[in-house]
């Protein structure tokens, strides 16, 4: 992922990079959904499990085990450990990124958008490009 600045020749040049950038962005989404899909049957089965082991053991309803909680250790201001998370925690992150990659792809799509304007008025200028995350935020024409 890259957050700079980078110069294209011009408005085409521009555009394959956003569509290069949403082509890859689609296929991660593609794959990640297959993944998330994979986790639900696995997070219903292990509710499921749990529900029955709960019953079974004659705990309260609203009781779990320690050992059923993933431990969440915090690695600096932005990093977390998930040790041992359960088919539901980790889905739960997963969908979050889901999430996130959605937005982006947005994003890349209203950016791509506005550049069609620049080409269609067939501007031939170099354009230097305030990245952040590879999404295009500023354009300087140049000329």
């Amino acid at each position: 992922m890259g957050t700079g600045i980078r110069e294209f020749s011009s408005a085409q040049e521009l555009l394959r990079f956003i569509d290069a950038q949403l082509t890859d962005l689609r296929k991660t989404l593609g794959d990640l959904l297959r993944v998330i899909e994979e986790l639900r049957a696995k997070s219903e089965l292990d509710k499921r499990i749990r529900e029955l082991l709960l019953r079974l053991s004659k705990q309260g309803a609203g009781e779990s085990s320690a050992e059923s909680r993933p431990e969440i250790v915090k690695l600096g201001e932005s990093l977390e450990l998930v040790i041992n998370p359960s088919p539901s925690v980790e889905l739960r992150y997963l969908e979050d990124l889901a999430e996130t990659i959605n937005r982006k792809i947005a994003k890349l799509q209203a950016a791509r958008k506005g550049v069609e304007q620049l080409a269609e008025i067939g501007l031939e200028a170099k354009l230097d490009v305030i990245l952040v995350d590879d999404v295009p935020t500023t354009v300087f024409i140049k000329f």
